[in-house]
């Protein structure tokens, strides 16, 4: 077990500290992105609540921080539920006292073009990557207002700035994030910095393994894929997603917020 710990995320350095006496909720927290961010969360100081619908990983992400020497707790729930919400909000208060960095990172799609897109399909992909966000905020706000502070950081997408073939709901959610993200930077700030990411092509499971296949994609398909990243051609790992997310939960980003940073390895530079 420890080896497959120490080489999971071979991307994480040492901890600079950049979140000590923190805690932080982070969704879809047992895979990909959200897998390395909250064991870097944890790393850099973070208490971190790991919310996931599914137990993905293995040893599970919480686990996995104890593990690394940190604290963290486990909620197996629908992010995109309001009672989900409300229990993570909830245990970061109770369980670790507070609640200062909240990562929305949940978020599904569907690949066909719009009339082939079932309304329960459409459906979906809205409640997971918005109504996530909604319901969380929604949780999580008071709780920020009430201490004077809080920072919010959403997963969007390189292709909420970008069209692609077949996949209308992805990216409309994805698009409507990111101005979502500039609305309630109006809203809330200055006490509350709200800032999304726009992931590029990363090599998790979800893009191996989604469309649903029978087995993820062979190297050689990865490589194809990377290529079509225009300035590195590469896919990203999820560490390198992270340390952008890291950057704009600590105080590192503070004269940053209502802002859309794009980590996609040059794919947006040019159609």
């Amino acid at each position: 077990m420890t080896t497959s710990v120490n080489d999971e995320h071979p991307g994480l350095g040492l901890s600079l500290g950049r979140l000590e006496g923190k805690v932080a909720v982070v969704t879809a927290a047992d895979s990909g992105i959200g897998r390395a961010t909250a064991r870097l969360f944890a790393r850099e100081g973070a208490s971190v609540v790991c919310v996931d619908r599914d137990e993905r990983g293995e040893p599970r992400v919480d686990r996995l921080i104890e593990g690394d020497g940190g604290q963290a707790a486990f909620i197996l729930g629908d992010a995109s539920a309001n009672e989900t919400c409300e229990e993570m909000v909830a245990r970061a208060v109770d369980q670790f006292g507070g609640l200062d960095v909240l990562f929305l990172n949940a978020g599904t799609g569907v690949r066909a073009p719009i009339h082939e897109t079932s309304e329960e399909q459409w459906t979906h992909v809205i409640e997971t990557n918005l109504y996530s966000v909604y319901r969380g905020l929604k949780a999580a706000l008071p709780v920020f207002l009430e201490q004077g502070h809080g920072n919010v950081v959403i997963t969007a997408s390189s292709l909420g700035l970008l069209g692609v073939r077949n996949y209308p709901a992805y990216c409309a959610t994805k698009a409507g994030l990111i101005n979502l993200t500039r609305q309630l930077s109006f809203d809330y700030g200055p006490e509350i910095r709200v800032n999304c990411v726009c992931p590029g092509p990363i090599d998790t499971a979800r893009v191996r393994e989604f469309p649903p296949r029978s087995r993820p994609v062979p190297l050689e398909g990865r490589e194809s894929a990377g290529d079509a990243v225009k300035g590195l051609h590469r896919l990203g790992r999820a560490e390198e997603v992270a340390y952008p997310v890291l950057f704009l939960a600590s105080e590192e980003s503070s004269f940053i917020t209502g802002h859309a940073l794009v980590v996609d390895g040059g794919q947006t530079v040019a159609v």
